[in-house]
C-alpha cells in the first residue's frame, strides 16, 4: 500500500513533469519496449546493432547505459529503467542527433513506476518470466501484473510461447500480437537446432540462422530480435548477419583471455532461471569441469536463494559460493540461505586446506563440491588456482557493475579485474 501511494504521488507527478519540462520527446522516437526477467540487455543490444545494420539511426537505454552513434551515456549504479528525468532528456539528445528508432529496456519497477509513462511503443515483447523481485512485489502475480503493463502502452505485442507467462499475457492483452517460441507451435518457431563448440545452428521457415554465440537460450533472444523486425519491416538478412559475430555485451557471457587453457567467463545472471540457462547452456559445451563463482545480493528477495543453491548444485561441477552486494546484511546469512538449498549429499569443501588437498577432493570427487567463501576476490583466486585446461569458471551475478555495495558503501569492483588479479596470483603449474 505504501509503494502505491509513493507510485500515485511521488513517480507519477515526477514522470508527468519531466515529459512536459522536455516537451514529450518521445513522441518523435519509434520505441521498442523490451521486458522481460533474463535476457532484457542482450535481446536489446541484438535489436540495436540489426537496427543500425539496416540503416537506422537507432538509439538504445539499457542496464549497461545508454549508446547511440559513437557516443555512450552512463545511466547510473544498479540502474536498469532510468529516472524519467533521465530517459527524458537522453530521449532529447537522441533527437538532437538524428536518431528515429530508440529500443528501451523496460523494467518491472520501471512500469510500477511509471518511469516509461507518456511512452507508446510500436512494439513491446517480454522474453521471459521468472522468480524474481519479490521482495518488491511481494507475489510472482503482481510482478507479472506490472510488466504486463507494457503492453498497455505499445501498439503491437510479442509473447513467448513456451514461457509460463503466455497464458496470463494472452487473456489480459488489448492489443493484436504475434508468438515466438521452439517447444510450442509459434509463429516464429526455431527448428533443426544444432549447437557445437562453434557454434549455434537453428530455422525458422525457410530462414537459416547461424551464430557464433552457442548458448541454447541465445535461440529465445534471437527469436525476439526476429519477431519485432518482422512487424517493423526489416529485411531478415540484417538479423542473419548481425548474429554471425554475435554482438559483444559487457557483463553478459564477456570471456576474460588467460594462458591457463581453460575459460574464464563473465555473466549477470543473478536469478534462478538466469543461471540456470546460463549453466545448463556451458555444460553443453565444456570438456572439464564446470566452476561458477556466485552468490546473492543483499536486502532482496530471499527466497530466491535456496534454489539458486538448488539449481546451481544441479547444473555446475563445482561453486564458490561469496559475496554480491550484500548491503545490509550479513554474509554468514545470506550465504547460508543459498547453502539451505544444497542437497546434504554434496560436499562442502574447507578453503583452510593445503592447495594441494583441495585439488585433489575437487578432482576425485565425481559428484558436486561447493565452497563457503565470503570474501570475492579470495573466491576468484582459489577457483583460478584449481582450475584445469578445458574447465570453465563463469563468475555471475555482478557483470558489468563497477562497484560492490558492502553497507552503504559502494567500493570500486570488477569482475575482469578479479579475474586478471587472480590470474596473477596463481601459484606455479
Amino acid at each position: 500500500m505504501i509503494q502505491k501511494i509513493k507510485n500515485l504521488f511521488i513517480h507519477l507527478p515526477k514522470s508527468i513533469f519531466y515529459n512536459y519540462y522536455y516537451k514529450f520527446p518521445s513522441k518523435k522516437l519509434t520505441l521498442i519496449g523490451i521486458t522481460g526477467t533474463d535476457g532484457k540487455t542482450t535481446t536489446s543490444i541484438l535489436l540495436y546493432e540489426t537496427l543500425r545494420k539496416s540503416g537506422i539511426n537507432a538509439g538504445v537505454i539499457t542496464t549497461i547505459g545508454a549508446k547511440y552513434g559513437d557516443k555512450e551515456i552512463d545511466t547510473g549504479l544498479h540502474t536498469t529503467s532510468p529516472d524519467p528525468s533521465i530517459i527524458n532528456k537522453i530521449f532529447c539528445q537522441m533527437i538532437e542527433a538524428g536518431v528515429t528508432h530508440v529500443v528501451c529496456e523496460v523494467t518491472a519497477h520501471a512500469l510500477d513506476q511509471y518511469r516509461f509513462n507518456g511512452c507508446i511503443f510500436k512494439v513491446a515483447a517480454i522474453t521471459n518470466f521468472s522468480h524474481e523481485h519479490l521482495d518488491y512485489f511481494h507475489n510472482s502475480e503482481n510482478y507479472l501484473a506490472a510488466k504486463s503493463k507494457i503492453f498497455n502502452q505499445s501498439e503491437f505485442s510479442i509473447l513467448n510461447r513456451d514461457d509460463d507467462s503466455f497464458d496470463y499475457l494472452k487473456k489480459h492483452l488489448k492489443t493484436k500480437y504475434s508468438t515466438y517460441g521452439i517447444t510450442k507451435k509459434s509463429d516464429l518457431q526455431a527448428t533443426n537446432i544444432k549447437i557445437s563448440k562453434l557454434f549455434l545452428k537453428f530455422t525458422v521457415g525457410q530462414l537459416s540462422f547461424t551464430t557464433n554465440s552457442n548458448y541454447y537460450y541465445q535461440i529465445y533472444n534471437i527469436l525476439t530480435t526476429l519477431a519485432i523486425i518482422k512487424e517493423l519491416n526489416i529485411d531478415p538478412k540484417f538479423l542473419i548477419e548481425t548474429i554471425k559475430d554475435f554482438p559483444s555485451t559487457k557483463g553478459r557471457r564477456e570471456e576474460i583471455k588467460n594462458t591457463f587453457g581453460f575459460k574464464s567467463i563473465i555473466d549477470f545472471a543473478h536469478t534462478p532461471n538466469a543461471l540456470k540457462n546460463t549453466l545448463s547452456s556451458l555444460k553443453q559445451i565444456t570438456k572439464g569441469k564446470l566452476i561458477v563463482i556466485f552468490g546473492a545480493t543483499g536486502g532482496r528477495d530471499k527466497s530466491k536463494r535456496p534454489e539458486m543453491g538448488k539449481i546451481v548444485s544441479q547444473t555446475a561441477d563445482v561453486a564458490f559460493i561469496t559475496s554480491d552486494d550484500t548491503r545490509n546484511e550479513k554474509i554468514e546469512d545470506i550465504n547460508q540461505q543459498i547453502v539451505s538449498g544444497i542437497d546434504k549429499k554434496f560436499t562442502q569443501i574447507d578453503q583452510s586446506l593445503s592447495l594441494t588437498h583441495i585439488k585433489n577432493q575437487v578432482k576425485n570427487n565425481r559428484e558436486f563440491v561447493y565452497f563457503n567463501i565470503f570474501n570475492r576476490q579470495d573466491a576468484f583466486n582459489l577457483a583460478i588456482k584449481i582450475a584445469q585446461a578445458d574447465d570453465t569458471i563463469v563468475a555471475c551475478g555482478k557483470g558489468h557493475e563497477n562497484t560492490i555495495l558492502h553497507g552503504n558503501i559502494e567500493y570500486p569492483w570488477s569482475e575482469a579485474e578479479a579475474f586478471r588479479t587472480a590470474f596473477r596470483n596463481r601459484l606455479p603449474q
